[in-house]
């Protein structure tokens, strides 16, 4: 990883899990780093979006339910977190 990029992620990280602030209304929660792997892309060039452990690793969480799971679950797609992320750090697209 380069520096760039580590500042980059920390930076989205301090944002705290995009699910709980903008889906839930609670600000803060820590969080992890989520990969977006849509179409078998490769994980180092990935999106990625911040998760609080939950929300990412646990039974209400992408891996714990599943991509589509988590989807109806939360009624939201983690394309969609992922603008809204993006929205929260000032950038006017979803890609890479």
């Amino acid at each position: 990883m380069t520096k760039d990029e580590k500042i980059a992620f920390d930076q989205i990280a301090r944002l705290g899990c995009i699910l709980c602030s903008s889906v839930l209304g609670f600000e803060g929660s820590p969080a992890e780093l989520h990969h977006i792997r849509r179409f078998g892309g490769k994980r180092a060039t990935s999106p990625v979006i911040p998760l609080c452990p939950e929300h990412h690793r646990g039974n209400s969480g992408v891996h714990g339910l599943g991509a589509k799971g988590f989807e109806r679950k939360w009624q939201v797609t983690q394309e969609e977190l992922l603008e809204r992320v993006n929205k929260k750090l000032g950038i006017g697209t979803t890609e890479g």
